[in-house]
């Protein structure tokens, strides 16, 4: 048993040895055909939708003194799109800054509420007094610089 412990002891040591020893330097013809370019760049797409949100007053107001509630139904938000969205890291006279690069709208798209209720609970049945709709949404931010301070 303690043969086999020191035989593998050796191994362990000898291994990066002997893995090294295939190696050989890159000539400067090999590298010619190389690039790159540092920093990383995001890329997605998301959808928002919502069955609804609801603002209530418990305790009403003059002449009204219950509770009442404004509920939005079927709401579906813009798109949210990073494409080409790149983060890199800099420097300059000793303050160091990251930069986030979104390349144009982030969101674009159309909103739509599909219902507006008021009623005297979230979850009031009363008809819809209408619904919204937004058109057109664009939505960027250019560069966002981040260091501390």
């Amino acid at each position: 048993m303690k043969k086999l412990s020191i035989l593998a002891i050796l191994l362990l040591v000898l291994a990066p040895a002997s893995a090294m020893a295939g190696m050989t330097a890159a000539s400067d013809m090999d590298l010619s055909d190389v690039s790159g370019q540092t920093g990383i760049v995001i890329s997605m797409n998301m959808a928002v939708t919502a069955t609804g949100f609801a603002w209530g007053d418990d305790d009403g107001f003059a002449g009204y003194p219950d509770a009442g509630w404004v509920v939005l139904r079927d709401i579906t938000m813009p798109t949210i799109a990073l494409s080409g969205v790149t983060i890199d890291a800099g420097t300059t006279g000793g303050s160091s800054r990251v930069q986030i690069g979104t390349g144009g709208n982030i969101i674009t798209g159309d909103m739509r509420i599909g219902a507006i209720v008021i009623g005297s609970t979230s979850t009031a049945a009363t008809p819809s007094i209408g619904e919204v709709v937004i058109t057109g949404i664009g939505i960027g931010f250019g560069n966002i610089l981040i260091g501390g301070h």
